[in-house]
């Protein structure tokens, strides 16, 4: 698994989005496949700007097949319908599903 933390340097969006691209290549080309995503929480501010883009971009690449699927870190909940219904919940790791941290996305490419 690959981990990329976007929003730790104040990153505006558009490099957070170029961020996201690069590493989901590199996850490809390296054979990973999944990518632990730091976005930061998202309550205000930049981090959720750039959270709300990285999600949408996420969902365009979904469509496109450029990525398999992703999930929110916050809906690795065995209580939670997403997480029940998401086909790779085998990929990540015990650790990461035990957190539940809403400023992760995991991402499977």
């Amino acid at each position: 698994m690959i981990t990329r933390d976007i929003h730790s340097n104040k990153e505006t969006v558009e490099v957070a989005l170029y961020d996201l691209k690069q590493t989901i290549l590199l996850a490809k080309k390296q054979r990973e496949k999944v990518v632990a995503l730091i976005v930061g929480y998202g309550s205000t501010g930049k981090t959720h700007k750039i959270q709300t883009a990285v999600l949408e971009a996420l969902e365009d690449y979904r469509k496109t097949c450029f990525i398999k699927d992703y999930i929110r870190g916050n809906n690795l909940d065995i209580f939670s319908s997403i997480y029940h219904s998401f086909k790779f919940k085998d990929l990540i790791p015990e650790g990461e599903k035990r957190s539940c941290n809403p400023g992760v996305i995991y991402i499977i490419v």
